[in-house]
């Protein structure tokens, strides 16, 4: 495949758009002293509602034994509670402290906040088109639903 074809290929030009936003991800992440990982995790949790630690393992597709790492650190940072599944005590149901909740706030806010200078560069109409075709990417593609902040 020639240079210039894989320049013009959109899912190249995604894949580098993301990198670039994980770069952005990992400094707000840095900045409150917790992984990207980490991050993630708070983001898919919702105030109130408890999940199963191996549903939370399907939503970052990651490996149950890196989803215990993760857990461990922010129960240690008390942003959320571990505790027995009632139905089922072999498994473990993960929940947002209200520390982890407000943390979570902050890095919505952070996270909306953030602009890179490729994006400064579009115009309104332009940004509008762009979030409407990857509003309808994201829901057609059989990806986890995430919730909003």
């Amino acid at each position: 495949m020639s240079n210039t074809t894989l320049q013009n290929n959109l899912y190249w030009q995604l894949l580098r758009v993301a990198i670039g936003a994980k770069h952005g991800l990992m400094n707000i992440a840095e900045k409150h002293k917790i992984s990207v990982m980490q991050m993630y995790t708070l983001c898919l949790l919702e105030d109130d509602k408890s999940i199963p630690m191996n549903t939370l393992s399907c939503m970052l597709n990651c490996d149950a034994s890196n989803v215990t790492g993760i857990v461990d650190r922010l129960f240690q940072n008390k942003y959320i509670k571990r505790e027995e599944n009632p139905h089922d005590r072999r498994a473990k149901m993960i929940t947002l402290t209200s520390k982890g909740a407000k943390l979570c706030e902050k890095l919505a806010q952070e996270i909306l906040a953030y602009q890179p200078a490729s994006l400064q560069e579009l115009s309104d109409m332009q940004k509008q088109q762009l979030l409407s075709l990857l509003t309808k990417t994201s829901l057609t593609n059989n990806q986890p639903k995430i919730p909003s902040p």
